[in-house]
């Protein structure tokens, strides 16, 4: 799973660089090995900050234990379609 943290202007003053930390620190702990962590520049949301990344889910108003949290469980599944007959 990649981690985007985004760490520009508005994110990285609110918090973004103790989740970059968090994170770092939640991947040694826990030997997360398939965790790939990547600074970002702005993400565009920036009344919504800070932002995080997963793959391709992005999580507003991102706070440092939940940020944790969807870490560890992993990738989302994706919903199944149920076809109405």
């Amino acid at each position: 799973m990649k981690v985007k943290v985004c760490s520009w202007k508005t994110c990285g003053s609110n918090f973004s660089n103790y989740i970059i930390r968090r994170v770092e620190w939640d991947v040694k702990r826990l030997e997360l090995k398939k965790i790939e962590l990547e600074e970002a520049k702005c993400m565009g949301m920036c009344k919504k900050w800070p932002n995080v990344k997963f793959d391709d889910e992005v999580m507003n108003y991102a706070e440092p234990a939940k940020v944790s949290e969807r870490m560890i469980k992993g990738p989302k599944k994706p919903k199944k379609k149920y076809n109405k007959k």
